[in-house]
C-alpha cells in the first residue's frame, strides 16, 4: 500500500538547529520533490519554521511553548482530525496514544547507554518515551548499521521492523568556494592562521576535552582549533580545559555559524576533526568530506565505516593517537588532499534523494 497522506514530525526544526534538525528538514524537503504526489501533513509546535510548498500541509498557525506536552497532547488531536494513512516521527519519540500506523526514527541510543552525557531534563522525560514509542512503531529507521546494533541488544524488536537509511550531506557543502569568498568568511571571524574545523555541539559525548588535551600536546603553535556549534550541556568544562592548557590563544569558540558560512570554513580548513564518542551517523563528518576537506575521526562505528581509508582516525581515549594524526593532518599537504579526494568519492554514494527513496521503502514496508 503506497501512503497518500503522510505525518511527519518537523518539530526539531528550528532557527538554531542541530544534526536532528537538519535530518528533518533534509528529509522533509527530499520527500516532498522525489514524490510530489503525496501530501505531508507537517507537524511542528514552532510552526514560523515549517518550509512552504504545495504538498505541504501545515496543522496549526501558532507556536506552542513546550514540546514535550505538545507532542503527547495536542499532536493525537491533530492526526484524528488529518488522519494520515502514516505518521513518521523524527526523533525517537511519539505520543503514547497515537491511532494511526507509525514509524520513528532513532539516531542513537547515547540517552540509553550514556544518561551522564545528557541534562537531566531530557532524562526524564525522554527516556522513558524511547521504549514505549519503538516497541508501538511498525516500521523503526536507524541512521546506521551501529544504531540497528545497539537497538537489538536493547529491546526484542523483529529484524524485519529495523530500517537502516543513511542520511545524506546538505547540497550548500558541494558548493565550490572562490579564493575571495573564503577570505571573505575567514575575515568574517577573524581567522588570519592555519586551523583546524569542528563543528557540533559543545557537549560531553563529543569528547573535546580529549581534543582540547591533544592539540595543547601538540607542536603545532602556529595552527588554531576552531570549535563552532551551539555551547549545549556542560560547554562550560571546555571553557575551563582552555585556562588548566594555557592554550586560550590558540582556540576559538564561534558558537553557532549560519549554513551559509560553513562551506568556506570548512574549504579553507586544513582537516576536519571530529573525535566523539558515540554517533547516530555523523552527519557532519559527511558534510565536510563533501566539501573536499581531510577529516579526523574518532575510531567508532559509524565513522569508521563512513570514513574508511579517506581520513586519518585515533582511539577515543587515545591523546597521543589524536596529536600525531592533528600533526601529520597538519604537516603533509599531500597525504591531505589525497585523503580530501578519496573523502569526497566516498561522500558520493550518500545523499538525501537516495535517503528519501529508502525511506518511502519503509513507509510502504510499515502499512504492507
Amino acid at each position: 500500500m503506497i501512503p497518500m497522506r503522510i505525518g511527519f514530525d518537523a518539530s526539531p526544526l528550528r532557527e538554531y538547529q542541530s544534526g536532528v534538525g537538519h535530518y528533518a528538514a533534509s528529509l522533509l524537503g527530499a520527500l516532498s520533490t522525489e514524490f510530489p504526489d503525496r501530501e505531508y501533513l507537517v507537524l511542528s509546535h514552532l510552526p514560523d519554521y515549517v518550509p512552504r510548498a504545495v504538498n505541504l500541509i501545515r496543522t496549526q498557525k501558532l507556536a506552542f511553548p513546550i514540546k514535550e506536552i505538545w507532542m503527547q497532547a495536542w499532536v493525537p488531536r491533530i492526526l484524528a482530525q488529518y488522519q494520515p494513512d502514516l505518521c513518521h516521527f523524527t526523533n525517537s519519540v511519539a505520543p503514547l496514544r497515537v491511532r494511526v500506523p507509525y514509524v520513528v526514527t532513532v539516531h542513537d541510543l547515547s540517552l540509553i547507554r550514556h544518561p551522564e552525557w545528557h541534562p537531566w531534563t531530557r532524562r526524564i522525560w525522554m527516556r522513558r518515551l524511547i521504549r514505549p514509542a519503538i516497541l508501538g512503531a511498525r516500521v523503526v529507521l536507524c541512521d546506521s548499521e551501529a544504531t540497528r546494533a545497539d537497538l537489538s541488544a536493547w529491546l526484542p524488536v523483529p529484524p524485519s521492523r529495523l530500517c537502516v537509511v543513511p542520511l545524506g550531506a546538505r547540497k550548500i557543502f558541494t558548493k565550490v568556494c572562490s579564493q575571495e569568498q573564503k577570505e571573505a568568511v575567514l575575515q568574517k571571524y577573524r581567522l588570519a592562521r592555519p586551523f583546524f574545523f569542528y563543528l557540533g555541539n559543545i557537549e560531553p559525548r563529543k569528547n573535546l576535552l580529549l581534543l582540547l588535551e591533544a592539540f595543547g600536546q601538540s607542536n603545532l603553535n602556529q595552527v588554531e582549533l576552531v570549535l563552532a556549534g551551539s555551547r549545549a550541556w556542560l560547554w562550560k568544562d571546555v571553557m575551563r580545559s582552555l585556562g588548566r592548557l594555557r592554550i586560550q590563544s590558540r582556540v576559538r569558540l564561534l558558537d553557532y555559524v549560519v549554513e551559509d558560512d560553513l562551506p568556506a570554513l570548512m574549504q579553507a580548513a586544513q582537516a576536519f576533526v571530529y573525535p566523539s564518542r558515540m554517533e547516530g551517523f555523523g552527519l557532519p563528518v559527511l558534510e565536510a568530506m563533501t566539501s573536499g576537506t581531510a577529516v579526523v575521526v574518532a575510531r567508532i562505528e559509524p565513522l569508521t565505516s563512513l570514513v574508511g581509508d579517506a581520513g586519518w582516525i585515533a582511539d577515543v581515549d587515545d591523546v597521543d593517537q589524536w596529536r600525531i594524526a592533528l600533526e601529520e593532518a597538519s604537516r603533509d599537504q599531500e597525504k591531505r588532499v589525497v585523503l580530501a579526494a578519496r573523502g569526497q568519492e566516498r561522500a558520493r554514494q550518500y545523499t538525501w534523494e537516495a535517503a528519501a527513496r529508502a525511506t518511502m521503502r519503509c513507509y510502504e514496508r510499515a502499512l504492507s
